[in-house]
C-alpha cells in the first residue's frame, strides 16, 4: 500500500501538469473548434390538396370567423384548395357568392364567376366581373374585388360604377368601401 500512495505522490505533479493556465508563448498553435453539429433534416410536410363541387343544390361553403365576429361566408361551385402548413391556405372558387359582414349589421354581399381566398394575407379577391349589392340599396360593379380583412375594407378596380338608392351614380377606375362605417370614395376617370 506505502508503494502505491509514494507511486501516486511522486507522479502526481507529472500528471496534473498539463492542467490550468500556461504563458501564450508555452501553447503553440490553438486547435480549431469542433465543426458545428448539422442541423437535422426536418422534412416539411407534403400539400394538402382539396376539391369540393356542388351537387344539385348543395353549394360549397367557407366561413370566416373571427372570435364571435362573423367576417364572411362564402358559397360557391367548386373549390380547389392547397394548404402547405399553417395560415398557407389558397382556395379557388367557382362563382362564389359572398356576404361580408361589417360593424353594426352592415352587409356587402358581391357575386363573381370566380374568387380566390388567400389566408396569409386574410383576403379574398373576385374576379370576371363582379357585382356586389349593400343592405341599404347600393349597387357596385367592377372588374375586380378584394377584400381585406385587416382593414375591413372592399377594393375595385376595373369600370367601376357605384349606384346609390337614390339614383346617384359614380364612375370611375377604383373604389374603396370601409365596410366598418360605409365610408365610399371612387377615383379615377372610366
Amino acid at each position: 500500500m506505502t508503494r502505491s500512495l509514494f507511486a501516486v505522490a511522486a507522479l502526481g505533479p507529472a500528471l496534473f501538469a498539463g492542467c490550468g493556465s500556461h504563458a501564450a508563448s508555452d501553447a503553440g498553435p490553438s486547435p480549431s473548434p469542433p465543426p458545428p453539429s448539422p442541423t437535422p433534416f426536418v422534412a416539411s410536410p407534403p400539400p394538402v390538396n382539396f376539391h369540393g363541387e356542388r351537387v344539385g343544390s348543395r353549394f360549397v361553403y367557407a366561413t370566416k370567423q373571427d372570435g364571435a365576429r362573423k367576417v364572411y361566408v362564402l358559397r360557391a361551385d367548386t373549390v380547389n384548395a392547397v394548404y402547405t402548413g399553417a395560415s398557407t391556405g389558397r382556395s379557388n372558387f367557382t362563382n362564389p357568392h359572398v356576404v361580408f359582414y361589417g360593424d353594426a349589421g352592415k352587409r356587402l354581399t358581391a357575386d363573381a364567376p370566380a374568387g380566390t381566398v388567400v389566408e396569409k394575407d386574410k383576403t379574398v379577391l373576385m374576379t370576371g366581373g363582379v357585382r356586389a349589392r349593400a343592405e341599404d340599396g347600393m349597387t357596385l360593379t367592377s372588374d375586380t374585388l378584394r377584400y381585406d380583412d385587416e382593414t375591413q375594407s372592399v377594393h375595385g378596380e376595373g369600370h367601376v360604377i357605384v349606384t346609390f338608392p337614390e339614383g346617384e351614380t359614380l364612375q370611375g377606375e377604383t373604389v374603396d368601401w370601409n365596410v366598418r362605417d360605409g365610408h365610399i370614395s371612387v377615383a379615377g376617370s372610366y
